[in-house]
């Protein structure tokens, strides 16, 4: 037992001293899950993207399926996210419930794909780069950019 738990041990070592490194583009160093949102203001006025907590303004979060389910309460960095997909995207009609489930995958999925990114319907920074968020107080949509 105790020569299987050195044998992971060393191999785990082996491949962080040779850099090897797991995970998705964009998600991989975002550490935590998003749990609130920031307001951002360009020409046309403003919009709100998932955050680490209300008012940080560090995108390095992700938010993937289950969050918003904890104990029942809504999560507001997840209900931006649906309200940008649902105005932003064509075809979205995605419940505003703060609860992150398979609609709301895989709706982002295509929104991944229509901005030519990897389309794992986890949103982290690189997505939050190029989405298309909802403007407030007006119809339109602020424009992200294409890998």
């Amino acid at each position: 037992m105790n020569t299987r738990r050195t044998a992971a041990s060393l191999a785990t070592l082996g491949l962080l001293a040779t850099g090897v490194v797991v995970g998705t583009a964009g998600t991989a160093q975002a550490a935590t899950h998003c749990q609130g949102y920031s307001t951002y203001t360009n020409q046309y006025g403003e919009y709100r993207k998932p955050t680490t907590t209300n008012g940080s303004g560090n995108v390095n979060c992700i938010l993937s399926q289950g969050d918003g389910y904890a104990g029942g309460s809504q999560n507001t960095a997840v209900k931006q996210l649906q309200r940008s997909l649902n105005r932003c995207f064509a075809g979205a009609d995605v419940a505003v419930d703060g609860m992150y489930g398979p609609a709301t995958a895989d709706k982002l999925k295509e929104a991944q794909r229509s901005k030519g990114i990897a389309a794992d319907g986890v949103f982290g920074p690189q997505t939050s780069r190029y989405m298309n968020w909802a403007m407030t107080g007006a119809t339109g949509c602020t424009y992200g950019g294409v890998a």
